[in-house]
């Protein structure tokens, strides 16, 4: 017969029965095979349930310490993403920015103005536990955010979920990664709205987005009634967003940054703002460089993209605001603008004729449309 078969590496053996000592008090041992080899660990309590309980306690935080069973097949996904997010952290690759970019897809919004309806990681699949994970399970979430046109979150949450679930199988919590088995994301339908159409909407968009800021009503938002007046920066933002930049993009532009007497009016994207949590200063800083290595970039301005910084411009003179930073669009205090703070309004102004608009939506068209001139 061969001989014992070996214990699995980070397992305990069976802990021996306490035993009462000479000093009255109650002493109890385990073994614990590392892949180093095994050895002792024992515990005194005053009466046999106490040094149970001890060596117990001291099991579980052994096993912690050496990262044994962090994940299991009992951890929640909302924790299982919580250990992705301290990884991230401490990776040199992801930038502050990048982290949050995840954060903000996996947690709700302790913001109060924010919707907390709004689909997360957390309140839409947080609870399930690794085990019941499944491919089919995973699957039919992110087919239910497709099918309410949610189609870049579904993209999202699927990345995430690849990262979080690959941390499980290193864990040993499971043995393949189910995001691998779900579905892929089909392209679009030849009846959505292609390029062209985008285009031949981006007037009638722009349109609507100064009649929100004149305080008239638009499909599924209300006119202005009460309270401070709507802030017409945003008809400004938006034009530059249509001018092939990201929002964060356009907070962080700076005004050396700009040439408006050029032959072609251009902007130099250098950089983009990132949120700064747990740094005890908050809020936002500028990051003195765009979100990707493609990110430097010279943009040609389209005329109305043009036109909305000579505004933007005309009235930092006028109202004579506080800029130390020196951006086009600061906030009233003088601090960097927040860019969530605009998706509210931007998600007024659009209304339900428009609700199909990102900021994204009409940046390619409008950027070849400028580029093909100064050929």
């Amino acid at each position: 017969m061969g001989g014992r078969i070996p214990k699995p590496v980070g397992t305990f053996g069976v802990p021996t029965k306490p035993k009462k000592q000479k000093n009255g008090r109650w002493r109890t041992t385990v073994r614990f095979y590392g892949a180093a080899g095994s050895h002792q660990i024992e515990r005194l309590g005053l009466s046999a349930d106490d040094a149970a309980n001890r060596l117990a306690e001291a099991m579980r935080d052994y096993r912690e310490q050496l990262g044994y069973q962090r994940i299991t097949r009992s951890t929640k996904l909302i924790e299982l993403a919580a250990e992705l997010i301290t990884e991230l952290e401490a990776d040199d690759a992801y930038t502050a920015g990048n982290v949050e970019d995840y954060r903000r897809e996996i947690y709700v919004s302790s913001d109060k103005r924010a919707d907390p309806k709004t689909i997360k990681i957390e309140n839409s699949i947080g609870n399930l536990q690794v085990w019941q994970a499944t491919a089919g399970e995973l699957d039919r979430h992110l087919e239910r955010l497709v099918a309410m046109g949610l189609r870049r979150k579904a993209k999202q949450h699927k990345i995430i979920l690849q990262a979080m679930m690959q941390i499980a199988v290193r864990h040993g919590a499971v043995e393949t990664n189910p995001v691998d088995g779900v579905s892929s994301f089909t392209r679009r339908s030849t009846r959505a709205r292609g390029k062209a159409g985008d285009q031949d909407a981006l007037p009638g968009f722009r349109a609507q987005v100064r009649a929100w800021a004149s305080g008239e009503a638009v499909p599924g938002t209300p006119a202005y009634t009460s309270g401070p007046p709507r802030d017409w920066s945003v008809v400004w933002v938006t034009d530059l967003i249509c001018g092939t930049l990201r929002p964060h993009e356009v907070f962080a532009v700076l005004l050396e940054e700009i040439d408006l007497d050029a032959t072609i009016p251009y902007v130099d994207v250098t950089g983009t703002l990132v949120e700064v949590k747990g740094s005890g200063t908050g809020g936002w800083m500028r990051q003195p460089f765009p979100k990707s290595a493609n990110g430097w970039r010279r943009i040609l301005l389209p005329e109305h993209s043009a036109q909305a910084c000579r505004e933007a411009l005309k009235d930092l003179e006028v109202t004579g605001q506080p800029n130390p930073h020196g951006v086009l669009f600061p906030a009233r205090n003088g601090s960097l603008r927040n860019p969530n703070n605009f998706g509210r309004s931007w998600r007024a102004a659009r209304g339900e004729n428009y609700s199909w608009v990102t900021p994204r939506t009409f940046r390619r068209g409008v950027g070849t449309a400028v580029v093909q001139p100064g050929h």
